[in-house]
């Protein structure tokens, strides 16, 4: 840990409440006025409008991290940012939903999931600024509204290592690096014209197998952001064997006990546990109501097999202590919720 530094630091603009607003029925709210009734904004208009607002916040922060900022696309209002503090040897992860229990709470657009996506930054080498690069992916829950690129086109997951822009939901999400003080000029224009281009790759054209490391990425250029579109759960369905066998999940529910064979491309893809009807497990989840709809997050990240919780109400417990990401190996048992049990046997 570093001096006093939280893993997630969150503030919220929009006048959200946690804990006393109902998380069951949709929410609907009187629309603000639009910056200008009939346009469309564009990320250029809402990052300079809204500029003030982030800026300092982003500027404080001295330490290796990516921020995630969510304004409202059509009145331009920032609703909040989640930061997250990049650790050594560890991931970390973030969730944006509609749930008050999301870090990034974001209120007022019905077609938001109340688990909408999932931000996961990789584990540092150094805390020591400019010593390595900010690596993280974003993964959309499986929802009837994916996130879109800056063209409109759909995503179900990314990877980067650079500022991106995506828009979700009603809402734009701007992820910016955080780390160096003078990437944060006075004037919101000058800031917007030292953003890097966005360079989109496409994992499953470029390699069939989905497997990162095997892109041909340009050659480095601090002028440019790489970002790869990737699979996420929207892709796994129930084809959960799909793929070279990697491993089996032992769930243990009050009533029964299930062993589930997983393969290689539904954990690349990420596999969804909870009682919701867009996920895996559904099956086994239900006879547990201490479980979330959307309660953890099973994926496959390079040599790493991550548990995230995405922000349940009951939580994730590891050895009695409640966690929010799990790298998994043959010896991790969990708890989700109070009585559902995890265990994960390699093949």
């Amino acid at each position: 840990m570093t001096a006093g530094r939280p893993t997630l630091d969150v503030s919220l603009w929009a006048g959200q409440s946690r804990g006393v607003v109902p998380n069951a029925p949709t929410l609907m709210m009187k629309a603000a006025r639009p910056l200008i009734p009939g346009r469309i904004h564009t990320a250029r208009d809402l990052f300079v409008g809204a500029y003030n607002r982030f800026a300092p916040v982003c500027r404080a922060f001295d330490e290796p991290g990516l921020a995630v900022v969510a304004i409202d696309e059509a009145t331009g209002i920032p609703a909040g940012i989640v930061k997250l503090c990049a650790r050594v040897q560890r991931p970390v992860a973030a969730i944006v939903g509609r749930h008050d229990k999301c870090d990034l709470y974001l209120q007022g657009r019905d077609q938001l999931s109340l688990r909408q996506l999932a931000v996961i930054v990789d584990p540092v080498k150094s805390w020591e600024r400019g010593a390595t690069a900010i690596r993280y992916r974003v993964l959309d829950l499986r929802t009837t509204e994916p996130m879109v690129d800056e063209d409109g086109r759909p995503l179900r997951g990314i990877a980067a290592e650079g500022p991106a822009i995506l828009r979700c939901a009603g809402f734009v999400l701007f992820m910016l690096v955080l780390g160096d003080p003078s990437d944060w000029p006075a004037d919101a224009a000058d800031a917007w014209s030292m953003l890097p281009e966005r360079v989109y790759l496409d994992e499953l054209e470029n390699c069939a197998a989905g497997s990162l490391p095997k892109i041909r990425r340009p050659k480095f250029d601090a002028r440019e952001t790489y970002i790869t579109r990737t699979n996420g759960p929207r892709d796994t369905g129930m084809r959960l064997a799909k793929g070279d066998g990697v491993g089996t999940l032992e769930i243990f529910t009050p009533h029964r006990q299930l062993a589930i064979q997983i393969g290689a491309d539904a954990l690349k893809d990420g596999v969804l546990l909870g009682r919701y009807g867009r996920c895996d497990l559904t099956e086994a989840a239900g006879e547990d109501h201490s479980l979330s709809r959307v309660h953890a997050l099973l994926v496959q990240f390079e040599d790493r097999l991550l548990l995230v919780d995405t922000a349940s109400s009951n939580g994730t417990f590891e050895r009695g202590e409640r966690v929010r990401v799990v790298v998994i190996d043959k010896d991790t048992e969990l708890r989700l919720g109070k009585k559902t049990f995890l265990r994960w046997r390699s093949a």
